[in-house]
Order: C-alpha cells, then structure tokens, then sequence
C-alpha cells in the first residue's frame, strides 16, 4: 500500500518541473462520462466454498474529473478522479448457500494518465494513454460475510479520438481498458478488470 502511494506521488511531483519546461501548453479540465463492462473474474479462498467462485457483472456506469496540463509538444500529462458502479449479475460458487444475483462492486481510482496526441492538421486528434494509480473496491454481496474493502495497483490503457470546436472547448470517444492488482476482500481473493466506452468534455485554458 505504501510503495503504491508513493509511486503515485512521485510521478506527481516529476510532472511539476516538467509543467514549468512547456512553452506553448497550457492548463484543462475534464469531464468523462460512459458506460463500464465489467469483465468476469474467478474468485479464491471464498469463505464455504469448496472450490472457485465465479463474479460475473450487468453493464454499469463510469465517469471521472480530471485536471491536467497540454505540453503541446504533443503530450499531456493528467490527474484523474475515477469511478466505477457495477450490479451483480451473477456470484456461482459451490456452496451450501446457493449463487445470488444481487449486490455490487464499487471503484473508487486515483489515476495519474499520460498521453499521446496526434496532429492530423485538423479539428481531428487521434490520442493514445496510459494510466497508473490506485483503486478502492468496495463489494456489497451476499456471497460475503461482511462489507470489507481494499485498495490496490491499478493500471489502464486509453484510445481514442477528440473534435476541437475551438482553442478551448473540445469532445472526444475513448476505449480503457482497466485492471487492478490482487484485491482480498473478506479473505477472498480475485482481480477486477473492465472495458470502457467513454465520452468526454474538455476545457483549455
């Protein structure tokens, strides 16, 4: 836990002079909105299981805030607060207890995102990132004998491509796929990935 925050904060702090270098950047704020898929997972050490449970998830929402920096030269470099809410479709595992099919799975994220941007001429900016930070889950389950949480590594990849209006307004559509490090929640163990679809709106400054 401690290694994971310091890494965080450490590229934080790199960025700082890194600001200071641009030239012909400049400051921007995001809003992220979209729909998040969570991806099935196998679950160990499930408590009165006597073999590998299995999560599977309905379709939820996911949405973030970021405050980040355009170097122009042509990276950008982004603080991200991002979140994550998915119903569960189906939790089967072999025990006396049966399978459920309601509860959910909250995300919590702190990311720090770098990304790529190419100059088309035009209105039009393909981009790719990557994304590194930390991740609070939070399940809400039958299938547990309490309400535990854990915070663990998350990393995630972007793709995408924005439409400028103007110097300071601009849209984009994006892929990420998300996935965490081990999560161990009430003794269980599993890891959490997701594809999102997202849409996004962007202030420059």
């Amino acid at each position: 836990m401690k290694k994971i925050v310091c890494t965080v904060v450490a590229l934080a702090v790199v960025s700082v002079p890194m600001i200071s270098m641009a030239a012909d950047g400049g400051f921007y704020l995001k809003a992220n909105l979209g729909l998040g898929m969570g991806i099935d997972t196998d679950v160990d050490n499930m408590n009165n299981s006597t073999g590998i449970a299995t999560m599977t998830f309905e379709n939820g929402l996911a949405g973030s805030i970021a405050a980040g920096y355009d170097f122009a030269n042509p990276m950008r470099m982004e603080i991200e607060l991002l979140g994550h809410k998915n119903d569960l479709e189906l939790f089967s595992h072999d025990t006396a207890y049966d399978d459920f099919n309601d509860g959910d799975l909250k995300t919590r994220s702190l990311m720090i995102n770098g990304f790529y941007d190419v100059d088309t001429g035009s209105a039009w900016t393909p981009f790719a990132g990557l994304g590194i930070g930390i991740s609070k889950l939070d399940i809400n389950d039958p299938g547990f004998s309490s309400s535990e949480d854990d915070n663990v590594f998350t990393y995630q990849f972007i793709g995408g491509v924005a439409y400028a209006f103007n110097e300071q307004w601009s849209v984009d559509a994006q892929y990420r796929y998300i996935g965490t490090s081990d999560v161990t929640i009430d003794g269980a163990d599993f890891d959490h990935s997701s594809n999102d679809l997202m849409l996004g709106l962007r202030y420059s400054f």
